[in-house]
């Protein structure tokens, strides 16, 4: 054995000549590895003008005398470099990081948790990884105050990131709160760890809570006809020409659209479609400077471009409802035409709702009858004949009185149709809205006896 097992001194050889050279050498190589302090572990190429025993721990892609010497530590002796490898338990301190570290056999480890390295992990009873730099196995963690309050602060890069507790049963997860890719505070549960529900949502601005998973806590949709299921004009779907209504309060953009729905889902191929939205409707004397949310349901295919008053957004493909926030601007008074068009090809989606508020609720659709009523506010359409049978004598006018379902939003325009007339005069028949509220059918008879019209095809008109 010429060299020490561990440290690698030169040994006294029996009978050498100049002992004190060999003894010299092995007084250097102590002086150098006994609390050892290397200059830098993360410097790849050797310095100019290293001073005598420098010492360094080589990174990974060394170069010049460095290269291929990854992990050793490298020593400037008698002019040169000595690479020594090291043994498990070998410390150092590395003098540029202000830490101590130690090899373990496969890697130099920082030996406190005190750096603030990047590339450095800490595992309590665990092993820690590239993801999880911190990793603790144990019954409980304590984090206690240093005299007065204790804060755990979790940050993230920007607005689209996640700052969140995760919880997890085998790996898996089932809860999760906090800002989960917005600024919103949310709390999700998981069956499977796959598929997540909202719980709760708690608005930013206002501090308004709402109950996503739960359908008796759902916002009021300002939206009528959100699911296109009522259908007075009979529209069968397909084309529809610029500004001309299909499936009640819906009517073609600018440039026409072309749509269907089956069941509750909506396809909508080209174009848009609009409806104007009547702050007043709902108590309120405008939309202006409010924070509005759009949802859909399930929307596939592409992603929806969303315009009101004079803002624009867009929500993106995925299962659930899918939202965006819109907040209007100070000018955005009045009524508001709300938009919705593919950004390109053909989009489907279902159950369309608009909110006050930066947050989606649950769909709950209105009782089939407030939505009629709510319809019918603007159009509607009796079903039937409308007929005015009278005895008159001539010239006298009958009349019969219709009192409108609902009061419309203003004095509505009446279209119809007369599908029989017995002496009538001339053309002096029809049927008038007087308000918002009454209509009147009347004939003229043009000589003694009976007189009669019958009125079908009706549409009172009130849209926006």
């Amino acid at each position: 054995m010429t060299v020490t097992p561990r440290l690698l001194l030169p040994l006294l050889a029996a009978g050498q000549a100049q002992k004190h050279v060999t003894h010299n050498d092995a007084l250097m190589r102590l002086d150098a590895l006994v609390h050892l302090v290397v200059d830098s572990r993360t410097q790849a190429a050797p310095p100019a003008s290293p001073g005598e025993l420098s010492a360094y721990i080589v990174p990974a892609g060394g170069t010049g005398a460095f290269a291929g010497r990854t992990d050793q530590v490298a020593l400037f002796e008698d002019g040169g470099w000595s690479f020594l490898t090291p043994r498990t338990g070998w410390q150092a301190w590395v003098a540029d990081e202000a830490e101590h570290n130690l090899w373990t056999g496969a890697e130099w480890r920082r030996a406190s948790p005190l750096s603030g390295l990047g590339a450095e992990k800490w595992g309590v009873n665990a092993t820690a990884d590239e993801t999880n730099r911190l990793a603790v196995s144990a019954e409980a963690s304590l984090f206690n105050h240093a005299g007065s309050d204790h804060r755990l602060k979790i940050n993230k890069a920007g607005s689209g990131a996640t700052a969140s507790l995760l919880f997890q049963s085998d790996w898996s997860g089932r809860a999760e709160f906090g800002l989960a890719g917005d600024e919103d505070f949310r709390v999700k549960v998981s069956p499977d760890g796959s598929a997540w529900h909202e719980a709760i949502a708690v608005d930013r601005a206002s501090g308004a809570v709402a109950l996503p998973g739960s359908p008796w806590a759902a916002g009021q949709n300002l939206l009528v006809n959100g699911d296109m299921r009522i259908n007075q004009r009979g529209f069968a779907g397909g084309a529809l020409a610029a500004g001309a209504y299909g499936f009640d309060r819906w009517k073609a953009g600018a440039g026409g659209a072309n749509l269907s729905v089956s069941g509750f889902t909506v396809t909508l191929n080209s174009g848009a479609v609009v409806q104007p939205v009547e702050p007043a409707a709902w108590g309120l004397a405008s939309f202006a400077e409010l924070p509005l949310t759009l949802s859909v349901e399930g929307l596939s295919g592409g992603d929806l471009a969303v315009t009101l008053g004079s803002r624009s957004g867009t929500i993106t493909p995925g299962a659930g409802r899918r939202s965006v926030t819109l907040t209007l601007a100070a000018g955005d008074s009045g009524v508001l035409t709300l938009g919705l068009a593919p950004a390109a090809g053909a989009v489907s989606f279902a159950r369309v709702k608009l909110e006050p508020g930066g947050i989606a609720s649950h769909w709950t659709a209105r009782p089939l009858a407030a939505e009629q009523m709510l319809c019918r506010r603007y159009h509607w359409r009796p079903a039937g004949t409308v007929l005015v049978d009278a005895y008159q004598a001539a010239a006298a006018t009958a009349r019969q009185t219709l009192a409108l379902p609902v009061p419309m939003r203003a004095t509505p325009n009446v279209s119809y149709a007369v599908s029989q007339e017995v002496n009538v005069q001339g053309t002096d028949r029809g049927l008038v809205a007087a308000s918002t509220e009454l209509a009147h059918a009347y004939v003229t008879a043009q000589a003694l006896g009976r007189v009669r019209a019958a009125f079908d095809g009706i549409a009172f008109d009130a849209e926006l």
